[in-house]
C-alpha cells in the first residue's frame, strides 16, 4: 500500500480552518493536524493514498487562494511515520532501545522527510514527530534503537534535511537515561 503525506500552510487562521474542512471533504484522507502554528500561520497535515492526498492538496491550494503559504506532497512515506505523527508511541522494551536520536529542523516538511529517511535507513523505532506547534516554527523527530542503528538513522535524516538549509541540530545519546526516555514517551 503506497501512502503519502500532504501539508498545506496558510497565512490566515480562518483561511486555514476553511481549507482543512475542504481538504478532508474532497478526498478520503486522514487529518493528522489542523491548528495554528507560530507565528500566526495555520498548518494542515493529511495522510492517505497518493491519489487521495494529491486531490486533497489540490483542493486545499484552491481554497486557500491568496492565503496559501506553502503546500507539499511527500509520497511513499514509511508506515512508521504515521503513528509518530499522531503524538508518539508506547514502547515496552526500553532496555534494547536505549539510544536516543533527535533531529531538529526549521520546518515541518523537513522533519517528516528526515523521519522518513531515518526509519528507512536504520533499524530504529520512531517515537514522535513534533511539528512546529509551540516550537517557534521548528519541528523535531525522536527515535530509539541500538546506538549504531540510531547513528545511521540520524545521519540519513540529516542528509535529507540539510540540503534545504533546514537542519538545526541533531544528537545521538547512547544509553539515554530511562527517566529521560520515559518522559519523552
Amino acid at each position: 500500500m503506497v501512502r503519502a503525506i500532504g501539508l498545506v500552510e496558510t497565512i490566515s487562521i480562518a483561511a486555514g480552518i476553511e481549507t482543512a474542512d475542504a481538504m478532508i471533504k474532497i478526498a478520503p484522507v486522514k487529518l493528522f493536524i489542523a491548528r495554528p502554528i507560530c507565528p500566526g500561520k495555520f498548518l494542515i497535515l493529511v495522510g492517505g493514498e497518493v491519489g487521495a492526498v494529491k486531490n486533497s492538496l489540490k483542493e486545499g491550494c484552491r481554497k486557500a487562494e491568496e492565503y496559501l503559504a506553502d503546500s507539499v506532497l511527500i509520497p511513499r512515506v514509511h508506515e512508521d511515520v504515521f503513528p509518530a505523527l499522531e503524538g508518539g508511541i508506547v514502547l515496552d522494551d526500553l532496555d534494547s532501545l536505549n539510544s536516543l536520536g533527535v533531529i531538529e529542523t526549521f520546518s515541518v516538511t523537513a522533519s517528516i522527510l528526515a523521519a522518513d529517511a531515518a526509519v528507512k535507513a536504520g533499524n530504529i523505532k520512531l517515537v514522535e514527530i513534533r511539528p512546529a506547534i509551540g516550537l517557534g516554527g521548528k519541528s523535531y523527530v525522536t527515535m530509539l534503537g541500538n546506538v549504531s542503528a540510531v547513528k545511521t538513522a540520524v545521519e540519513a535524516g540529516c542528509q535529507k534535511a540539510e540540503p534545504e538549509g533546514t537542519l538545526v541540530k541533531s544528537v545521538v545519546i547512547p544509553n539515554a537515561s530511562k527517566d529521560l526516555l520515559i518522559s519523552l514517551l
